[in-house]
């Protein structure tokens, strides 16, 4: 009973209002949650205002393109410098040969060495002759072992030389892909084969008493 007349208390209290005080109400309870949610709209679009990147002006953005230019054309000077340079390298690699021993039947490697530069295998490419008198040795960054720096030194090797190869033999069968590619492209054949007696020779030389020499072995 005393629930039943609780109920109808509050009936008619709510029932007594004045319909224009109950329209209020009404009102204040839709607009509140609508001003609280654009008073935080604004604070947050003020905050990311205030905290915008500066804008880079015309004059900024032509001093760092002229910047991207500079670097750009000192790293063109620098592979041309490094270019050049491997060219004179090889040229003075064959000042001594004896050309008059040298055959027509080369010999060519293209792989990792058991040394390691900046914490990376070191790559050489060996290219000598049936006779063993003709030896160049390169070495290759390991980001650049590809068949493109492998035919430029040959092409090098080849342009240096007097004696010109007719054949190019290697026996690393994991290399024949980028060495058959790389061969190609130069007027010579490109032959797999295991009779690769003096490249032999020289990487036993090489792993016998330079290789072990070498910081990083």
């Amino acid at each position: 009973e005393r629930r039943k007349l609780g109920s109808q208390d509050s009936t008619a209290k709510t029932t007594d209002k004045d319909p224009q005080q109950l329209r209020c109400s009404m009102l204040r309870r839709i607009t509140m949650p609508s001003l609280v949610w654009a008073a935080a709209l604004s604070l947050s679009f003020t905050a990311m205002q205030a905290f915008q990147l500066p804008s880079t002006s015309s004059q900024q953005k032509h001093a760092l393109a002229g910047r991207s230019i500079e670097r750009v054309k000192a790293k063109g000077s620098i592979q041309i410098q490094r270019y050049s340079t491997a060219a004179a390298s090889v040229a003075n690699d064959l000042e001594s040969v004896a050309w008059d021993t040298v055959t027509d039947d080369w010999e060519l490697d293209c792989y990792s060495r058991p040394v390691l530069v900046g914490g990376k295998k070191l790559w050489e490419i060996l290219i000598t002759d049936s006779s063993g008198n003709l030896r160049v040795c390169r070495s290759l960054p390991s980001n650049k072992v590809n068949s493109r720096e492998v035919r430029k030194v040959v092409e090098d090797v080849i342009g240096e030389s007097e004696v010109k190869p007719g054949t190019i033999r290697f026996f690393r069968g994991a290399m024949f892909n980028m060495i058959n590619i790389a061969l190609s492209e130069i007027d010579v054949v490109a032959k797999p084969s295991r009779c690769t007696f003096a490249l032999a020779q020289w990487l036993e030389e090489r792993n016998r008493d330079v290789y072990p020499q070498m910081e990083g072995y």
